[in-house]
């Protein structure tokens, strides 16, 4: 079912369900589509249509009930399977995210950092094991490492990417502005912060010029 939905669909899905979360942790048990519609920046219509892509669920004129939306999309999307994930890169940005509560267990958990400075990994303290960038293909495949955040110098993306999919690599997070090359079994998100940057730049020029 899920592999049938729009991207679009799927990306606001993803963002429907932190918002939900949210919503839920706030104690708030329904919702309306077009409260979630506010919130999201789209028409009540692309909500109940977004929705509609998980299959039947009731919406009755109180709106949704937010703890059951929240399991449907979890469901449907896989988001109730942890996944297991490492970090390539443990530069600031790389380290981070190594740090991040959020990736300690749970939905994402981080089990491996790598890096090329063995003088880097023996010396930063940190409660993931971290193995030197020679290792990854052997680790991913001994680990059973599904998804990867690659934070390495765009000089070395595509060779570090390239042992992360000779390592049976599922998924990649790519923040380099280097576009990887990778098989159609790979699937790659490219984050160019550099390149958002420059989105938000325009849009902003344009909008103090019109």
């Amino acid at each position: 079912m899920a592999s049938s939905i729009p991207l679009p669909a799927v990306a606001r899905l993803c963002t429907l369900y932190q918002v939900l979360c949210d919503l839920n942790e706030s104690g708030q048990q329904r919702v309306s589509s077009s409260a979630l519609g506010e919130i999201l920046g789209v028409g009540a219509h692309n909500v109940r249509k977004d929705i509609s892509y998980l299959g039947e669920t009731a919406s009755a004129g109180g709106g949704y009930n937010v703890i059951n939306l929240i399991e449907l999309i979890a469901l449907r999307m896989g988001f109730n399977r942890e996944k297991v994930t490492c970090v390539v890169g443990l530069g600031h940005l790389g380290s981070a995210i190594l740090h991040h509560e959020r990736f300690r267990g749970g939905e994402f958990k981080i089990v491996a950092g790598f890096d090329s400075n063995i003088n880097l990994i023996e010396t930063m303290h940190s409660g993931v094991n971290l193995f030197p960038a020679y290792e990854i293909t052997e680790t991913v495949k001994k680990m059973h490492i599904e998804l990867a955040i690659l934070t390495v110098p765009s000089s070395g993306a595509q060779e570090v990417a390239q042992r992360l999919i000779d390592g049976g690599i599922e998924g990649i997070i790519n923040f380099t502005p280097v576009v990887i090359k990778a098989p159609s079994s790979v699937l790659v998100r490219n984050v160019d912060l550099t390149g958002e940057f420059r989105v938000l730049s325009a849009l902003l020029h344009l909008r103090e010029n019109n």
